[in-house]
């Protein structure tokens, strides 16, 4: 038998973002890719999902969500965040943590990454036609689930729907095989029903970014 590593779909676990915690205080903010954060005992873990706001100075970071890897217990950084060209920080501000519930009812998931488009680069001089790849298209993650319109999660996807709102998604791999955090808008819902069955769900998320893959560090 080959020495793979395999995770069952059975014992991950799926979680959506359903609102904010109690806020951490931020004393300081670095000029850095990623950006580091100073809020004394903050308390927070690898894979959470931050939203900062009331910064004074480096004010680029206000209304932003980011995903963090914890570096100490007053520090953290924001994945995927270059602050070096933001304005200095000057004061103040606090950092939201994002509150996840588990998705019982969800039934699939399937993240595909997209197509990077083929730039044309073919001149009077190429013997070939030419190209240089585009920017990264993140592509789509899609949920399936057992349609429950009233439930916590499924009112925060309607929500974040209306709202053109980002929604976090964070999967726990079974065996420690850690956590993948997928930030995104939600593009499409649909529901369906047939005699016989039950009423099913799906929602499209259109990915803003990369998949953030953390340590299997319990968050």
């Amino acid at each position: 038998m080959a020495g793979g590593v395999r995770f069952k779909f059975a014992g991950s676990k799926i979680e959506v973002a359903v609102g904010t915690g109690a806020t951490k205080v931020i004393t300081a903010i670095s000029k850095a890719s990623p950006a580091v954060v100073t809020a004394t005992a903050h308390g927070l873990a690898s894979g959470d999902v931050v939203k900062p706001a009331a910064i004074l100075g480096m004010t680029e970071l206000n209304g932003q969500t980011a995903v963090i890897n914890v570096l100490t217990a007053n520090t953290f950084e924001l994945l995927g965040v270059d602050s070096t060209g933001y304005g200095t920080y000057v004061s103040g501000g606090t950092v939201a943590p994002v509150t996840f519930s588990n998705m019982c009812e969800l039934t699939g998931y399937n993240r595909q990454g997209g197509t990077s488009p083929e730039i044309d680069a073919t001149t009077i001089c190429s013997t070939a036609a030419e190209s240089e790849t585009g920017l990264p298209d993140y592509g789509t993650t899609q949920l399936d689930f057992n349609f429950a319109p009233r439930t916590t999660i499924q009112v925060a996807i309607k929500a974040a729907y209306a709202a053109g709102a980002l929604l976090p998604v964070r999967v726990t791999l079974p065996k420690d095989g850690g956590y993948m955090v997928q930030l995104g808008t939600v593009q499409q819902t649909s529901e369906q029903a047939s005699v016989g069955g039950l009423w099913t769900g799906s929602l499209t998320i259109k990915n803003t970014g990369e998949r953030f893959d953390i340590a299997a560090v319990a968050p």
